[in-house]
């Protein structure tokens, strides 16, 4: 690589004025050619592991190159020295040999940055990329299940609702054909002739506190698939700053700094760095980029989509009663008109009643008015009564 080239070169030019042999010139040279070989070794095993997807051994991968890279600038040093203490060329030391033609700026700056790396800021924030991508990737998964279930639970729901709101109402107009007089005939006339005609009414309301209880327990059960999306809103929102795309950023930041730095840490005297500049773009090109795109990628995906359909499914299906909050509107507006119809009706037949000669008769027939009157208010009353609640069990927060 451009780094041991340039030593080389230097290397070669010193011992040739110095005056070493040739034989040892050659020597120290293959030294420092092996030296380049294992070197870039080191290099591409550590780019290969960080282009790797996941985590699994990248931080002990990239401490051992950091643990083998200080090996062989000790083995380096150490077989150079030796190569010179077999030179006969001149009367230098060792220390004086080495100082006078030895690569000390490259091995020096070598040092400084293969410190900085092995801080493993590199591999920790490519780390914390593939984690956040897990993350992501697992709260999809979840938050789509759940939803998925909530939805389906809600059509289950939805359908019994509908079919209960459906027999409410025929028994409403059932109960309106019933006391509807015809052909002229009085409704005291329908009573005395069918004293059970009076007992419509009850069993109305016996009918309407089966299906309003049902509609009560539908009511729970899609208060408790909207609180699944809730509680997914509410688990988003606070995972938030740790897993959207604006965290990645910085992440990124983090790792582009790192490595940014490693070339101006060891750049001295006749040092350039050079292959550091190459080994950053590297770690950005192959590695940190590719990682935090696919993690973005996600988070988008998490953020941009999930997230907005969870809050738009809280707010509008599963915020009242029925998804439609007009079926309601229409459930509760047709009660009232029927209500008002029936309550209409029955005051007019009493006040014929009322004018009638007193006697038995009289008396019979308003009773029988009372009677009905009463258990058609609180038939009603039930109605409207059971039909908020339901709808405020799925309103709660």
């Amino acid at each position: 690589m451009e780094d041991v080239d340039d030593a080389r070169e230097l290397v070669e030019q010193r011992m040739r004025v110095t005056g070493f042999e040739e034989d040892i010139l050659d020597k120290v040279l293959d030294l420092l050619e092996r030296f380049d070989t294992d070197r870039e070794k080191l290099f591409e095993e550590m780019l290969s592991k960080l282009e790797q997807p996941g985590y699994d051994g990248l931080t002990d991968r990239w401490e051992t190159n950091c643990e083998q890279a200080e090996a062989l600038m000790e083995r380096l040093e150490s077989d150079i020295r030796s190569v010179l203490e077999d030179s006969q060329a001149n009367a230098m030391s060792v220390d004086e040999r080495w100082t006078a033609v030895g690569p000390r700026d490259f091995l020096a700056g070598e040092r400084k940055i293969w410190a900085q790396v092995a801080r493993l800021d590199v591999p920790e924030v490519a780390t914390l990329m593939s984690k956040v991508l897990e993350a992501d990737l697992a709260l999809i998964k979840k938050c789509e299940e759940d939803l998925k279930n909530a939805r389906s639970n809600d059509a289950i729901v939805e359908q019994l609702l509908l079919k209960n709101f459906g027999s409410i109402q025929d028994t409403v107009k059932s109960l309106l054909v019933k006391y509807l007089p015809t052909s002229g005939a009085r409704l005291i006339v329908l009573f005395m002739k069918d004293p059970s005609s009076k007992e419509a009414a009850n069993e109305a309301i016996k009918n309407f506190e089966k299906l309003t209880a049902e509609n009560l327990m539908a009511a729970k059960q899609k208060r408790a698939a909207k609180q699944t999306v809730v509680d997914n809103i509410k688990l988003l929102t606070a995972a938030r700053e740790q897993l959207d795309e604006d965290w990645i950023d910085k992440l990124f930041a983090r790792g582009a700094e790192a490595a940014g730095n490693w070339r101006g840490i060891g750049a001295s005297g006749d040092y350039r760095a050079t292959d550091w500049d190459w080994m950053k773009e590297n770690v950005l090109d192959r590695g940190l980029d590719t990682r935090a795109e696919a993690a973005k990628e996600q988070s988008s995906k998490l953020y941009d989509e999930l997230f907005p359909t969870l809050v738009e499914e809280s707010t509008n299906a599963f915020a009242q009663l029925t998804d439609d909050p007009g079926t309601l509107a229409k459930f509760n507006e047709e009660l009232e008109n029927a209500s008002e119809s029936l309550e209409s009706l029955l005051a007019t037949e009493e006040e014929y009643v009322k004018d009638l000669a007193e006697g038995p008769y009289k008396q019979t027939g308003l009773a029988a008015f009372a009677q009905v009157r009463d258990a058609v208010k609180v038939g009603f009353k039930l109605l409207a009564d059971k039909t908020e609640e339901a709808d405020d069990e799925v309103k709660k927060s």
